[in-house]
């Protein structure tokens, strides 16, 4: 039952998604990172190496640059390959995503029937992998290396909730590669943590279980010094910052989870000391319910956190992308409440939502067709980013110029 839930959610986020195949490139970084860049036009040593070593460009993605070289090596600079790679990856991601949630369902529902926690399971991952929030990470040529940190990720996990004679290798193997892909699984450590004391009930009084965590702990403070050391050489104005902010910054994304109305490329976090207070109070919302309750939104905090503590010209931005893989946690935390309350009616009321979710993400996905569309609706949305107009200018300059050189 476990496998045919992550089946079913791989192929409805695969059904979902497929409009996307025919998208264009977009100028929000496809151009900078993927049309314009030398570095991936040959698999030679020299760019190998500079795969391997460099921190331009604000991130240190090693694989996430191999990834688009190898695409490149076999169709050129065809959007299509580009997002063929990032719709398979968001299907492994909802398949894993089950999987992994069926394993940490059973273990905190132990009463519940094994159909009932595949089912439940598997409407995680579904309200998760269709959510209007998706559009941007999976249909964006440049979100390719996120979705393969995540399901690196999310592999790790379920290393981590398996056999213990071989979680601690794997998972960690599996850590480095979603690191080595993208930084966004940093508070790994402090997840495998939470999972330990909430789900799989530990006892973290002893030694063992806080040495296993040790070599993932290292592997984040190094990937994330790589990460933030490339973030400040981008460009002037970046800078750390730790104030409310990141307290704030998931009550924003939560309302916009809770009601995907209004999506836009940019979401700016103000610092407010009421929001941090309703966050606190979120928190202990979650905790009220148990252990497990408390553990999911503390992951998903904590993986939201490091989008979190960095500010451009005293700025702090979120994107519809920052949730992509905190939000795993949410969904989990909705297959619990599906086993928590009366069932079938939970169940139901779950798959209901996945509907109305699908039917959102297909009205988003237009958006990120080409740069035209993307623009033109960002600038109808409440105030747009100043960039946008220019944003837009350019794209209408750029298919005059290739019409005119049509005729």
């Amino acid at each position: 039952m476990r496998l045919a839930a992550a089946a079913a959610a791989a192929l409805a986020a695969a059904w979902a998604f497929l409009p996307a195949l025919g998208h264009s490139f977009v100028n929000l970084e496809d151009y900078w990172l993927i049309l314009d860049n030398p570095r991936l036009r040959e698999l030679s040593a020299e760019n190998l190496r500079w795969m391997l070593t460099s921190l331009e460009y604000g991130t240190y993605q090693p694989l996430g640059w191999l990834s688009y070289a190898l695409i490149f090596r076999v169709q050129g600079l065809n959007p299509s390959a580009y997002h063929l790679a990032s719709w398979l990856a968001h299907a492994a991601c909802a398949a894993l995503l089950a999987l992994w949630s069926e394993r940490v369902l059973r273990a905190a529902f132990p009463k519940a029937s094994a159909r009932d926690a595949a089912l439940a399971a598997g409407l995680s991952a579904l309200t998760w992998a269709l959510h209007p929030l998706r559009a941007e990470p999976v249909a964006w040529a440049t979100g390719l290396p996120d979705l393969l940190s995540t399901a690196f990720f999310l592999a790790a996990l379920l290393a981590w909730s398996g056999a213990p004679s071989r979680r601690v290798p794997l998972a960690l193997a599996l850590y480095v590669v979603s690191s080595l892909c993208r930084w966004k699984g940093a508070a790994l450590p402090a997840v495998l943590l939470l999972l330990d004391w909430a789900i799989l009930k530990r006892d973290m009084s002893k030694r063992g279980p806080w040495l296993e965590l040790l070599p993932f702990a290292a592997a984040a403070l190094l990937f994330s010094w790589l990460n933030a050391r490339s973030k400040l050489l981008l460009a002037p104005g970046h800078e750390f910052v730790l104030d409310t902010r990141v307290l704030n910054g998931p009550v924003l994304l939560l309302g916009k989870i809770l009601v995907p109305a209004g999506l836009t490329v940019d979401y700016w976090v103000e610092p407010s000391l009421g929001v941090a207070l309703l966050s606190v109070l979120l928190a202990a919302a979650f905790a009220s319910r148990g252990r497990a309750a408390a553990a999911a939104w503390a992951a998903y905090a904590l993986c939201l956190a490091p989008s979190l503590l960095m500010a451009f010209q005293g700025r702090v931005v979120a994107h519809d992308r920052s949730a992509y893989l905190p939000a795993v946690f949410l969904h989990l935390a909705l297959g619990g409440a599906c086993l928590s309350l009366p069932r079938p009616a939970s169940l139901l009321a779950a798959a209901a939502l996945a509907a109305v979710s699908a039917a959102g993400l297909r009205a988003q996905l237009p958006v990120w067709r080409d740069s035209i569309s993307l623009w033109t609706y960002v600038l109808g949305e409440k105030d747009p980013p100043v960039y946008a107009r220019r944003s837009l200018d350019l794209a209408l300059a750029e298919k005059a110029a290739r019409e005119a050189s049509e005729k």
